[in-house]
């Protein structure tokens, strides 16, 4: 979920691809065949193969995603907020490990931020303590706890009633306001948020995962099942 300080969505990954967990009786089945061959057979390399590309397929389903993600982002606001999660320490919930997992925040905080690089952007982190989920987006009040469950917010302050994931997002947004302001002294910092495409094309390409300055937001390949 991005929205802007004034609570508009920018964008909503309704329906994130669950790579892993909805193949996972497949990868179980192909691992437990990979283990009754013998070693060194031509059987086993070949369930060996079977594996590997399974696996390749479904890394490049959610790389496609996650650049056609992040470029949607960074071609239309040049100024983006990203929250400071303790992914390692979320992951040791085991009832939440295998959907952060799929979900891959750290690669699109990283595709986010070497995109924004090359067109002139700006990537903001949110302290980590930074309450944007608890805090109302209308009036800043504060709730005490808010537990994962619960998918709308309720201020009891003010009475706004907002989507949970749309009232962190404002949140941050405003938070990215204030801090630029601060940063910029008395420089104006509000304003519609435009495209800052560099026009220079300049930026290495620093792995083989990555897209190029000139296409940013193109469709990648993907493997094919075996």
């Amino acid at each position: 979920m991005a929205a802007t300080a004034d609570g508009e969505e920018a964008l909503r990954v309704e329906r994130a691809p669950r790579s892993k967990r909805s193949a996972a009786a497949r990868t179980r089945r192909l691992a437990r065949s990979l283990a009754r061959k013998q070693k060194g057979s031509r059987n086993r390399r070949r369930a060996a193969a079977r594996l590997a590309r399974h696996h390749a397929h479904l890394r490049g389903r959610r790389r496609h995603l996650l650049h056609q993600v992040s470029a949607r982002l960074v071609k239309t606001h040049d100024r983006l907020v990203l929250e400071n999660l303790h992914v390692a320490g979320m992951l040791a919930n085991h009832r939440l490990a295998a959907a952060i997992s799929d979900a891959a925040w750290v690669e699109l905080a990283r595709q986010i931020g070497y995109k924004q690089t090359w067109r002139g952007g700006q990537v903001l982190l949110a302290d980590r303590w930074f309450a944007s989920s608890k805090t109302c987006s209308g009036c800043g009040h504060r709730k005490e706890t808010l537990s994962l469950k619960e998918r709308t917010y309720r201020c009891a302050a003010c009475g706004l009633i907002i989507d949970r994931d749309l009232n962190a997002a404002a949140n941050l947004a405003t938070w990215a306001t204030r801090h630029t302001a601060q940063e910029a002294g008395d420089r104006q910092a509000d304003g519609p948020v435009t495209n800052a495409h560099r026009r220079d094309g300049s930026g290495p390409r620093t792995s083989a995962d990555e897209t190029s300055p000139d296409d940013v937001g193109t469709e990648t390949q993907t493997g094919h099942p075996a």
